[in-house]
């Protein structure tokens, strides 16, 4: 018997690339055939400045539960900070490009392992939209065996109740489930639920994720 079931897995930042701000801006103007130019770090530079803006920090504390409080949020920032109408769509929607969302390379490997394994699998994601289509387009829709998405129930991380919504799902108990993430502040409350929790570093640049960890603590060999 391995020593876990499942394996939650976070979305952005552990099984996906999360592209930094800069990154973020200049694929937005991409898609509208604007090049990239000083312009973009300027840009970054006032929504950045915008971020801590009493009205926006209270608009994006929950934009996660529902996808009009995420629209609502990101574009009463967007508008804030002065960023033209076609610059503001673009950006709301470019997380909805699998070609800008990567698997890290060993994404894919990890999850075929833990189904060789016998181990199930799920997705735990504070999201605005569906990424069922992203990773089923990228290959792994066949390897997750369930999803817990925060704008499908109205609730997001750090709140208890969808880690123990996704423990209802699995129909088992926190010691039989692992956690894998990368923000102590949002993952790292699985582990009041009981759940061990795995929360990896934050990559500098895209590349291996680590997730081999994820194997050998399923295996007992952590």
């Amino acid at each position: 018997m391995t020593a876990f079931a499942a394996v939650i897995f976070d979305w952005s930042g552990t099984l996906v690339h999360d592209p930094p701000l800069r990154d973020r801006v200049a694929a937005a103007a991409a898609r509208l055939g604007r090049p990239d130019s000083p312009e973009t770090e300027r840009i970054c530079t006032v929504l950045r400045r915008h971020e801590n803006d009493p009205d926006i920090a209270a608009a994006q504390r929950d934009a996660d539960t529902g996808a009009a409080k995420y629209y609502a949020a990101e574009t009463l920032h967007f508008r804030r900070a002065g960023l033209d109408g076609e610059l503001a769509e673009s950006l709301l929607h470019v997380d909805e490009d699998p070609a800008f969302r990567p698997l890290y390379p060993d994404t894919l490997p990890t999850l075929r392992r833990l189904k060789e394994l016998g181990c199930r699998t799920a997705v735990l994601s504070d999201i605005h939209f569906d990424i069922r289509p992203l990773l089923k387009a990228q290959g792994a829709g066949d390897l997750i065996d369930d999803y817990m998405l925060s704008f499908e129930h109205g609730v997001q991380k750090p709140d208890r109740r969808i880690f123990e919504l996704a423990l209802e799902r699995l129909e088992l108990p926190p010691h039989r489930v692992l956690m894998v993430g990368d923000r102590s502040t949002h993952d790292g409350a699985a582990a009041e639920c009981g759940m061990v929790t795995l929360l990896l570093p934050r990559l500098a640049a895209f590349g291996r994720r680590g997730l081999f960890q994820v194997q050998n603590l399923v295996r007992g060999q952590g």
